[in-house]
C-alpha cells in the first residue's frame, strides 16, 4: 500500500478483522488497491460532509456509527 493514509489503514485493518474473505478476494483478483484507494476517497469525502457542510463536530464526524458510513464506502454483505 504506497498511497494509503490514515482512512485506507482503518479499512484494511476492519477487513482483516471483519471481513476476510472479501479481503481475500480483492487480493487474488489484484483489487486491493484500487479498492482500498476508492474507499478511502469516499471516507474522505464523507468526513468532508460531516465537518464541513453538517457543521459537525471533527472528533463526532470520526466517531460517527458505522452504518451512516458503511453505506456510502464499499458494501461488504456479498462477502459475508
Amino acid at each position: 500500500m504506497h498511497d494509503s493514509n490514515r482512512l485506507g489503514q482503518m479499512s484494511l485493518k476492519h477487513w482483516q478483522t471483519h471481513h476476510p474473505k472479501m479481503l481475500a478476494e480483492l487480493r487474488s483478483n489484484h483489487q486491493l488497491e484500487p479498492t482500498l484507494h476508492e474507499t478511502q476517497e469516499r471516507a474522505g469525502d464523507l468526513l468532508y460532509e460531516l465537518i464541513s457542510v453538517r457543521k459537525m463536530d471533527y472528533q463526532a464526524a470520526w466517531e460517527t456509527e458505522p452504518r451512516e458510513w458503511a453505506p456510502k464506502l464499499i458494501r461488504c454483505e456479498s462477502y459475508r
